[in-house]
């Protein structure tokens, strides 16, 4: 039989509390929205601020925000399909 140290007795009881509360859905559905929140605000300044033409503007949002938004979206589904 296998010994195992105190230390690896609590990892093995602290990942399987983690599962048990399901505390990371908690977790990545709060990191998508605070990056969400983030981006929204760096966007504004972002916009307000450029020296450059509008469209270049709305392109470079656009490029971080449309994966950003795909990141919330599926933290959201993954949260709510975990509730049912």
């Amino acid at each position: 039989m296998l010994k195992l140290s105190s230390i690896e007795l609590g990892v093995i009881r602290l990942f399987a509390l983690i599962e048990k509360t399901r505390v990371t859905r908690y977790v990545y559905t709060w990191a998508a929205t605070v990056m969400s929140w983030k981006f929204i605000t760096w966007a504004w300044h972002f916009a307000e601020t450029s020296a450059r033409p509008g469209s270049d503007v709305a392109l470079i949002i656009g490029a971080i925000g449309v994966p950003l938004s795909a990141v919330t979206a599926t933290a959201f589904k993954g949260y709510l399909d975990s509730t049912k």
